[in-house]
């Protein structure tokens, strides 16, 4: 039976212990970065609801814009009639 020397025992836990920290340490960065990640992504997709939100807005007032221009031109296809035919009725007279 051969006995083991302690000092020897201790160095050896000892680097079995670093090792078991360094890559419990190297499983934690992943962790964190797999985390950063999903936190990155869930931003995105809470920016990018936003953003459709405020396209959808600003398609809507686009789309009333439009019916108010459209009111305003035939307004002034009737104003310029009304003028025209005022005119030719004081030339006429």
């Amino acid at each position: 039976m051969s006995k083991t020397d302690p000092d020897d025992s201790l160095t050896e836990g000892t680097q079995r212990l670093t090792r078991a920290l360094e890559k419990l340490g190297t499983k934690a960065g992943q962790l964190q970065k797999r985390l950063q990640n999903a936190r990155d992504a869930s931003d995105m997709d809470e920016d990018r609801a936003r953003l459709a939100a405020e396209l959808d807005e600003a398609r809507s007032r686009a789309a009333t814009m439009e019916d108010a221009a459209k009111e305003a031109g035939m307004a002034l296809d009737g104003a310029i009639a009304d003028v025209r035919a005022a005119l030719s009725d004081s030339g006429a007279s």
